[in-house]
């Protein structure tokens, strides 16, 4: 065959990249209905799954075998019949890992949170022009469960990763050790905390609405009498003294320069003498064009708060040493979390 020319590659490049949409829709869509949960236990026709599902039998075929073909799922042909209809369907191993309720690797609940994201990124060339968040992002925030949903979204994926943060933090095990985690919402990194270190007394510090999620999620995992939970606003309130440790994961975010830099004074205003601060979110190059994650998590907060926006490394170690923080280093995480931690010492 013959070799493409550049720019044959470069317009197949284009148009998988316009494309890429039906990719995510394939899979939340799937989920959404429980197509996934449906299959966890046995494989089934797709008439057999749309009775089950209340769903059409022949839209669910064309969705299930799109799904195959992103190796979502697995076809089991029937080799008594030609009939298209008697081929069964199964999970395949890479929906194993993190689709099914107990996968080891959760998304499902994730998935759920970024059909709304989705839905949300309609709006960019609106973000773009006024320079901030368009109102309708704002409403699909005033749903009831809104934040009950986030934070166990949240907390699926923490499951997997403060584990390897935790170890990561090397907690001394000679005394206590009092950590503030200030809008932790969910208490995942407080909990990881908590059972890396039997001398840990972490507190999370959220809004009232998060504080009740949070206050759920950890009783559900029995960790009631290991991490506190306090209702608050940290805009507002000044933390209470000596604190060994703060976490700011993914709060920073969602400032702007001077909103950062105020908190950053705060914390260290409420850590003990020694004590660290340790801020956790996507790191911009210096030149804010890359990596490719970072661009894109840039946009997704302008398109979900006022004015937030993430930082460079050295901004943040600029912000950091103007709050009054020293010894302001990184601690890279593994490749396959990404980002990496910036810690920094009272």
């Amino acid at each position: 065959m013959k070799k493409l020319t550049t720019e044959q590659r470069q317009w197949r490049t284009l148009q998988n990249m316009l494309r890429g949409y039906r990719f995510g829709q394939i899979l939340m869509t799937c989920a959404r209905l429980g197509v996934f949960d449906a299959l966890a236990s046995n494989a089934q026709t797709a008439t057999e799954l749309a009775t089950q599902l209340n769903v059409n039998a022949n839209g669910l075929a064309r969705l299930l075998n799109a799904a195959v073909s992103l190796k979502l799922l697995k076809l089991k042909k029937n080799s008594s019949s030609a009939q298209t209809a008697s081929n069964r369907y199964a999970i395949a191993p890479l929906a194993q890992t993190s689709l099914l309720p107990n996968s080891p690797f959760p998304l499902g609940r994730m998935m759920r949170r970024e059909h709304a994201f989705y839905q949300r990124w309609a709006w960019l060339d609106e973000a773009v022009k006024m320079g901030t968040r368009p109102d309708a992002n704002i409403r699909d925030e005033k749903s009831s469960n809104w934040v009950m949903d986030f934070e166990l979204a949240l907390f699926d994926s923490a499951k997997v990763q403060a584990p390897v943060v935790a170890e990561l933090l090397k907690l001394p095990a000679d005394r206590t050790m009092r950590v503030l985690d200030v809008g932790g919402g969910h208490g995942g990194y407080s909990m990881a905390l908590a059972r890396q270190y039997p001398n840990a007394q972490p507190t999370v510090f959220e809004l009232p609405e998060a504080a009740k999620a949070a206050t759920h999620i950890i009783a559900s995992q029995n960790m009631s009498t290991r991490v506190a939970v306090h209702a608050g606003d940290f805009q507002k309130e000044d933390f209470l003294p000596d604190w060994d440790m703060m976490l700011l994961f993914g709060v920073l975010v969602s400032e702007t320069p001077a909103g950062k830099l105020r908190l950053l004074r705060k914390c260290h205003a409420g850590l003990a003498k020694g004590g660290k601060v340790v801020i956790r979110e996507w790191w911009l190059d210096d030149n804010r064009a890359g990596p490719l994650e970072s661009t894109l998590f840039s946009l997704h907060m302008l398109l979900s708060t006022q004015a937030g926006d993430i930082s460079t490394q050295t901004e943040m170690f600029g912000y950091l040493r103007e709050a009054g923080f020293r010894h302001v280093r990184v601690l890279p995480l593994p490749q396959w979390l990404g980002s990496a931690l910036v810690m920094g010492e009272k």
